[in-house]
């Protein structure tokens, strides 16, 4: 799979899959943001099977922002089965993110 980036404030029509949705927020300016982009680039190439990456510029889309309460960047929440998950916010590696979405999945 690749990579979607949000290109409206409508963000339901990238939550509808049966795949673990992991929502993104960032900014072109952001320097963990762009290190966090290339450890999702990662995770999609080893689980793009299964998990659908969502990025959200904060700069584009602040009303999305707004609406998912994002005060810091990078800022992600996983989404499945019709919920969303706690955030959390900053870089995680590589396994971490592998072992959550197991996790997400799970449930």
């Amino acid at each position: 799979m690749a990579i979607i980036h949000v290109a409206s404030n409508n963000i339901e029509k990238y939550l509808n899959t049966d795949k673990v949705v992991l929502l993104n927020f960032s900014a072109t300016w952001c320097g963990p943001c762009m290190r966090y982009g290339e450890i999702l680039k990662q995770l999609d190439e080893e689980l793009g099977d299964s998990i659908q990456i969502v990025k959200v510029d904060i700069d584009k889309y602040p009303k999305l922002a707004k609406k998912f309460n994002v005060m810091g960047i990078p800022n992600s929440r996983f989404y499945f089965n019709g919920q969303f998950e706690q955030p959390f916010l900053g870089a995680n590696s590589l396994e971490i993110l592998k072992e959550k979405v197991l996790r997400v999945k799970a449930k």
